[in-house]
């Protein structure tokens, strides 16, 4: 009996939607489970939205409930939900002793899941079957919340499952034979394959593909899935800044020519950046030659380049934070062009035919519409685009 192949694709958020609209189309999967495996997840995005909100008017009304609810309540939230929430959500003490509130416990939001699995219609009980409680560990407060686990389906005479991965991890698994393909955005493949390159300076999959050293990995990229998903990592700075910075000259690109002049304004304090690309950063600026730092944080980093005048590179993907977001600009193209990819363990392609099978009918394509996006998102932010 043939392995079932083992498929990595993100356990929440847009990019999950965006690959299982795409699965439902090639035949893996049903459109109504699809349809309630997001509507699912969407509704556990909008408890923990109406949790934040009521964690907010808590501290703005001095931890007084009924004044919390009548807020909530004018703010448009029903009445009913708030009641939920509140009843759900923690309490608990400040440096000062004072109760504050916060997100609903595991056990709360395990309640509502197995509410979901017991549900009467059969069909919510099956896509709540396919997920999972997780900590959020990307928001403020890292609240328990429903995500992708795994979902077996049948295709072609090929058993698969897809196993929601976080996007970090992905090209790990892939590599260690943990997954066999994976659905999963290029740019977390950049940082794990950076000693299997040739040069660190890869900007894209296309790139990568034509740097990437195959005896120093069995991970192939096979080409894009097609869904125009794309995003950049820019550089964000105060509009001041930034008009100055694009008037050192050097064009549009980073680290592009020799001695880009655009690099000394980088110098000036260290640069807020997600961790996990660091590395990635560093090779494409060439950090270290030109004396560029770097200053890790977890959330927020477009508010705390506009609020305290930092520099930093943040991934972009529509614009809409950026452009209702006063003086703050976009400097330049983006360092790093990222869409979803089908990438593959050769050894699993080798050793299971169903991997091959799965992998033809995804039609992984080599097209790249990305200058069409960049056009778009130019209109989008207009004179924010520097």
């Amino acid at each position: 009996m043939a392995e079932p192949v083992i498929i990595a694709v993100p356990p929440k958020g847009g990019s999950l939607d965006d690959v299982m609209r795409r699965l439902v189309a090639v035949g893996w999967l049903r459109q109504d489970l699809v349809a309630e495996i997001r509507r699912l997840i969407k509704e556990d995005k909008r408890r923990i939205k109406l949790e934040e909100g009521l964690m907010s008017l808590w501290q703005d009304h001095d931890g007084d409930e009924a004044a919390t609810m009548r807020a909530a309540d004018q703010a448009g939230h029903d009445l009913d939900d708030i009641s939920a929430a509140l009843g759900r959500m923690r309490r608990m003490p400040d440096a000062n002793g004072k109760l504050q509130l916060s997100f609903t416990p595991k056990m709360g939001v395990d309640t509502i899941l197995r509410s979901y699995r017991d549900d009467r219609h059969a069909l919510t009980r099956e896509a709540a079957a396919t997920m999972h409680l997780e900590l959020d560990l990307t928001r403020y407060g890292r609240p328990t919340r429903m995500m992708f686990d795994h979902l077996e389906f049948e295709y072609a005479g090929v058993m698969g499952v897809l196993v929601g991965t976080e996007h970090e991890v992905t090209p790990t698994y892939l590599r260690k034979h943990k997954r066999d393909i994976s659905l999963t955005c290029y740019d977390a493949f950049h940082n794990t394959l950076l000693d299997a390159l040739d040069t660190g300076k890869v900007r894209n999959w296309q790139e990568m593909r034509e740097h990437l050293i195959e005896s120093n990995t069995d991970v192939r990229i096979l080409g894009s899935l097609g869904l125009d998903d794309y995003l950049g990592h820019f550089v964000l700075m105060p509009e001041e800044r930034g008009k100055a910075c694009m008037a050192s000259g050097g064009g549009r690109r980073w680290a592009m020519v020799q001695d880009d002049p655009k690099l000394a304004h980088l110098r000036e304090q260290p640069i807020l950046i997600d961790a996990q690309f660091e590395e990635v950063y560093k090779q494409i600026l060439a950090a270290e030659s030109v004396g560029l730092t770097f200053e890790s944080t977890t959330h927020d980093i477009e508010e705390a380049c506009a609020r305290d005048g930092r520099t930093a590179i943040y991934i972009v993907r529509s614009g809409s934070t950026i452009a209702c977001t006063p003086g703050l600009t976009v400097v330049g193209e983006d360092l790093i062009t990222s869409e979803t990819i089908v990438a593959v363990n050769e050894e699993r392609l080798e050793h299971n035919r169903g991997v091959g099978t799965l992998i033809d009918s995804l039609a992984p394509v080599a097209h790249d519409h990305s200058d069409a996006w960049r056009a778009r998102l130019a209109a989008k932010l207009g004179e924010k685009l520097l």
